[in-house]
């Protein structure tokens, strides 16, 4: 199967497949781990840049949700309301990313983080399909 950077709907499925995985090594561990807050950063990066493309947006390399949040509310100013779970996921991606940093806090505010993911989907007209 190809993609291609400017179909939303490949970034769409792409964010998919990892939230997909985030709950699936959650559920496992049963907590959330290095791994979890990875791809639940990657799954909401992907969400984000699918919805600007789908705007028109020229695509950024980045991984830094605030930047794409602060792009995005130009589209649908609700979204400004996810800034602070945005600062919150950016910092502990890369965090777990990189080695240097203090990880004993990290994940610590995952349900929430979960949580403005779902919010998310809510505010930019996606639906879950692993969600009745």
């Amino acid at each position: 199967m190809r993609t291609f950077e400017d179909n939303p709907q490949d970034w769409y499925m792409l964010a998919f497949e990892r939230l997909k995985a985030a709950d699936a090594v959650f559920d496992s561990f049963g907590n959330a781990t290095f791994s979890v807050v990875e791809l639940l950063h990657e799954a909401v990066e992907r969400f984000l840049k699918g919805f600007l493309i789908a705007h028109g947006w020229k695509l950024k390399r980045t991984h830094n949700l605030v930047d794409l949040i602060v792009d995005a509310q130009e589209f649908d100013p609700q979204i400004s309301s996810l800034k602070l779970m945005a600062e919150s996921l950016t910092e502990q991606f890369f965090a777990q990313h990189y080695p240097g940093s203090d990880l004993a806090e990290l994940g610590a505010d995952y349900a929430m983080l979960r949580q403005e993911t779902d919010r998310l989907l809510t505010l930019i007209g996606l639906k879950n399909p692993d969600q009745d």
